[in-house]
């Protein structure tokens, strides 16, 4: 039990170690496109390096079904984390992450209905305030419908890939991690999105990687990886509801003391208190 809460606050570590340097990479104005892709070839070959299965003995054609899941998962992954370092940098750190970590009801939802977890009243409590609470921390609410490029329209979009993303691993580690190593799983992941990454950089045809591109590429690339491993292994131990609420709770407590702290993010009322409910609704959700 305690080993999986340590995976649960491991993972919640690199959440937040992310969160501050993509903060810093809009702050140099560097190229995210470039660092996400380097951070994702860094993610591949770490994590097929580190795989307890050596890929000679993977049976592609056993394994299609699931690498063909991955590869779906890697597109969501890296179009995901592009807008979320979009949003950081207009939105502020702690209610991106925040938008991000409160999509745990979509694989709460996909854990109820498809695994068949049992959800008690308050949970569902929790469920239902998640929805309140991303209504809350949408900066200026008015503006949303009139302008459909607004800020506000990243946080909805990280809160939608951020939810299948997660979901994923949960199909992982129900369904096929007999099949395939998480390493080998997440590997196929980043390289789906890596291939992605190196597709659009090829059709605007900025293939200059700079200094900074590479240093942050790498500095992301590993908490990136380790971050969805400890996840999965948390998910071995412990039941979807409790590893999601949990990982959730310490990345949104973490990252907006590291904005207020680090960056100084001004929150609204609304914001303020649309975060208190954060907290509530993971707690209920416990």
């Amino acid at each position: 039990m305690m080993l999986a809460w340590l995976f649960i606050l491991l993972s919640s570590g690199c959440s937040v170690f992310i969160a501050h340097l993509f903060k810093l990479i809009e702050f140099r104005k560097l190229n995210t496109l470039r660092v996400l892709t380097v951070n994702y070839l860094v993610a591949t070959v770490v994590a097929f390096l580190t795989s307890s299965n050596p890929m000679a003995e993977v049976d592609f054609e056993v394994m299609a079904p699931v690498i063909g899941i991955a590869a779906i998962v890697g597109v969501i992954f890296i179009v995901n984390y592009f807008i979320y370092s979009k949003s950081v940098h207009l939105n502020g750190v702690g209610i991106s992450v925040a938008s991000m970590r409160i999509s745990l009801i979509i694989p709460v939802l996909l854990s109820t209905f498809w695994y068949h977890e049992y959800l008690m009243a308050r949970e569902w409590a929790g469920v239902l305030l998640v929805f309140v609470t991303l209504f809350l921390l949408l900066p200026e609410k008015q503006n949303l419908l009139k302008r459909p490029y607004h800020s506000a329209w990243l946080l909805i979009l990280i809160f939608l890939f951020t939810g299948l993303g997660d979901s994923s691993l949960k199909i992982y580690e129900a369904d096929f991690s007999g099949i395939l190593s998480k390493e080998q799983f997440m590997g196929f992941v980043f390289l789906a999105a890596f291939a992605v990454g190196i597709l659009f950089i090829w059709m605007r045809g900025h293939w200059t990687f700079s200094r900074d591109d590479l240093i942050f590429g790498i500095l992301i690339g590993v908490p990136n990886l380790y971050s969805a491993l400890f996840l999965i292994e948390a998910l071995s131990l412990l039941s979807g509801g409790i590893v999601y609420t949990a990982a959730n709770l310490f990345t949104v407590i973490g990252a907006t003391i590291l904005g207020i702290w680090r960056w100084g993010d001004i929150l609204t009322k609304a914001q303020w208190i649309g975060l208190g409910l954060t907290l509530i609704s993971i707690l209920l959700l416990i």
